[in-house]
């Protein structure tokens, strides 16, 4: 080890100075990679049967996103189970995690050096480091006490970085298995790494230590069921219940009893006595979905309940009384609403004593890219194929795409991607490149058939909007612009949008907004 001595001096003086948590990681795998001369590395921690990745070196950057589960990954589950070194054989026929996954590499890893680290504390596992090379003896003459050396400073970095964010947002520590799956399944994380998502997290953290009320706010697929389930997972609630409501898809004809009860007799088809969505989550958490679609006599009854603690079951004059936490989400602009008459202010008031506005994905930077590459990790297992990996060339059409359904969309142009991907192709590593992407054929339709000519004369472009802010001309723009092709297409959606390039549903939500539908 002697001659490797200065550079484990320098990770060693990293891990103890004052840089951040992350930057320790990313020094760390560039004294692997300057040392070992690998072509790829990570540092992964390991939470509920799954190796989530830190940091990464020489990898596409939507490794970040994805979330290898062990059960499906046989080098993943080799290192977990192992307790030491781990050195694959160049020629092993266990499927590499990585394949297709390292840029610039031509091929897959059939034939490769591969080590990986497991990273104990107390002899319990908390993560991870892969280390890979081209070269099948790239590592042959690195022994395994140089190994161990490294696996030792990793180890204690990760777990003062673990140790921290226990301090931090009283993160669990407890070995894999003894909490609740309903807190801490990977299905209920937020991924994304980009100011505006860090910020929402700290919220969640914030508020869910609190029994206020919450209003979250945002677009159709923003991930609102997400935060909610977040801030009840980090709640001291979380060992109740958690109920569901969507306002949304209640007849107003059981709406009332759907929240409070009834009892057997109250109306026809009432044949029994029956609990409402507010006894069931008694002493745990209510989340009312779509809260801006009840009815004002409704909304009146649920005030009640949140100014007393107590409900009435329909047909029953005895109050019960229920130890409720409300967490309600909203696409709506409930205060646009309110002013309306839609929405009664005393409940919106109620309701949003701690709002939470989850931004839309087209203000997520590069988030885009690491949920795309979470997506496709999940897609992978449903499709039975080896890999699927999102071609560079696609990364500037995801980051710049509107993304009108947000996260949800995005999920479904991977899945769509990835079975057109792999109903033209025989092999089981699949690419995702540009014409597998519908919205992506459209914009290329779009750009050879029409381009703005730029020798237009500024002034006729803006006669009408002078008086207008940069948003509002924005938004007469779009709703002049969108009214003309209404017009061209006789006001048929599907049409409409192939023209626009949009979805015929995302063409519905903007007629909303815009109050084009009519």
């Amino acid at each position: 080890m002697g001659r490797y001595s200065n550079h484990w001096l320098q990770v060693a003086l990293d891990i103890t100075s004052g840089i951040s948590e992350q930057d320790r990681f990313d020094r760390l795998l560039a004294t692997i990679r300057n040392i070992l001369q690998s072509d790829a590395s990570a540092i992964l921690v390991y939470r509920d049967q799954n190796f989530i990745p830190l940091a990464i070196n020489g990898l596409s950057h939507d490794v970040l996103g994805r979330r290898f589960a062990i059960a499906q990954h046989p080098r993943f589950e080799a290192i977990a189970r192992a307790g030491d070194i781990v050195r694959f054989p160049a020629n092993s026929d266990l499927a590499d995690p990585y394949d297709s996954l390292i840029p610039n590499h031509d091929g897959n890893l059939e034939v490769h050096a591969c080590i990986g680290l497991p990273l104990m504390h107390d002899e319990r596992l908390i993560g991870a480091i892969t280390i890979d090379a081209f070269d099948p003896n790239q590592f042959d003459h690195f022994d395994d006490d140089n190994l161990r050396f490294i696996s030792a400073l990793a180890s204690n970095s990760l777990y003062t970085a673990l140790l921290m964010e226990k301090l931090e947002k009283s993160t669990d520590l407890a070995p894999s298995g003894s909490r609740s799956t309903k807190a801490s399944s990977s299905k209920q994380e937020i991924i994304g790494s980009s100011s505006s998502i860090t910020a929402l997290k700290s919220h969640i953290q914030a508020v869910a230590a609190t029994d206020l009320s919450v209003l979250i706010m945002g677009e159709t697929g923003v991930g609102k069921e997400l935060v909610a389930h977040g801030i009840y997972s980090h709640s001291e609630r979380s060992d109740d219940a958690f109920v569901y409501l969507n306002c949304a898809a209640l007849p107003e004809s059981v709406a009332e009893s759907e929240l409070f009860g009834h009892i057997k007799g109250a109306f026809t088809g009432a044949i029994s006595n029956r609990k409402g969505k507010f006894e069931l989550a008694n002493k745990g958490t209510l989340f009312l979905d779509e809260i801006g679609e009840l009815s004002l006599a409704l909304q009146a009854k649920l005030l009640r309940a949140l100014q007393y603690g107590d409900i009435q079951r329909v047909g029953d004059d005895r109050n019960i009384k229920v130890d409720v936490r409300i967490i309600a989400a909203t696409n709506r602009v409930l205060h646009e609403e309110v002013k309306a008459g839609r929405f009664r202010a005393d409940l919106y008031h109620r309701l949003s004593v701690f709002p939470i506005f989850v931004p839309p994905l087209r203000e997520r930077e590069k988030d885009i890219i690491l949920l795309a590459g979470f997506f496709a990790e999940r897609c992978q297992h449903k499709l039975n194929v080896s890999s699927i990996r999102v071609d560079q060339s696609i990364h500037h059409l995801l980051l710049t795409h509107q993304w009108e359904g947000n996260v949800r969309e995005l999920e479904h142009a991977i899945n769509r991607a990835a079975v057109i991907a792999k109903a033209e192709s025989s092999e089981s590593h699949l690419v995702l490149q540009q014409h597998h992407f519908q919205f992506a054929q459209v914009l290329e339709t779009k750009d050879t058939s029409n381009t703005v000519s730029t020798t237009s004369n500024p002034d006729d472009l803006t006669d009408g909007f002078e008086h207008l802010s940069l948003n509002d001309a924005l938004e007469q723009f779009k709703r002049l612009f969108v009214s003309k092709a209404l017009k061209q297409n006789d006001d048929k959606l599907t049409p409409t949008a192939k023209q626009l390039g949009v979805y015929p549903a995302n063409l519905h939500r903007l007629l909303k907004r815009l109050e084009l539908d009519d």
